[in-house]
């Protein structure tokens, strides 16, 4: 014989109380149901704006990285595409796939694969696949996500002193 449910249990001890408490109860259990579905509205629109401010963010590195005035090294561009694929729900990147993200800014590093090595070596990403001639499957650790932010900072502020100047020049 199976375990009485949770919800046997709670229709038993509903079963015992006088009709008065169960008009009561009920009161009770409206609140409880509104309060939970506040908090199932908030929930949700939390998720939608987190979602509206990724692509709001996603679009502006994309802005940067297609800005030819923009400038970034190797090692920036592959940090901030990473950051970008992240976003995007990828978990684990490969720097073949990051070469053709790059190339279609015209930001693709010499090589790629050298340059996740080095950022490996800086603990900005964890490498998967240490084959000496394949292409490196990666995933930007929790530093490299904090230096996209750094990069990210640094070309607001130049792009914002660069406002500041053109207004004081007007």
């Amino acid at each position: 014989m199976s375990a009485p449910s949770q919800f046997q249990h709670l229709a038993d001890d509903l079963w015992r109380l006088s009709l008065s408490e169960l008009r009561d109860f009920q009161g009770v259990i409206t609140k409880i149901m509104a309060a939970k579905e506040e908090i199932a509205a908030v929930s949700e629109t939390s998720a939608e704006e987190r979602d509206r401010m990724a692509a709001m963010e996603l679009k502006e590195i994309r802005d940067y990285l297609q800005n030819e005035d923009v400038a970034l090294s190797g090692p920036e561009a592959v940090v901030l595409a990473a950051y970008c694929k992240h976003q995007e729900g990828a978990e684990l990147l490969d720097s073949k796939g990051l070469n053709i993200f790059l190339d279609s800014y015209g930001r693709k590093p010499a090589n790629t694969s050298t340059v996740v090595e080095k950022l490996g070596k800086r603990s900005l990403v964890g490498i998967e696949d240490d084959g000496l001639h394949s292409h490196k499957k990666f995933k930007l650790t929790d530093m490299g996500q904090g230096e996209a932010w750094e990069i990210l900072l640094r070309l607001r502020r130049g792009r914002d002193k660069g406002r500041t100047h053109l207004t004081a020049v007007i």
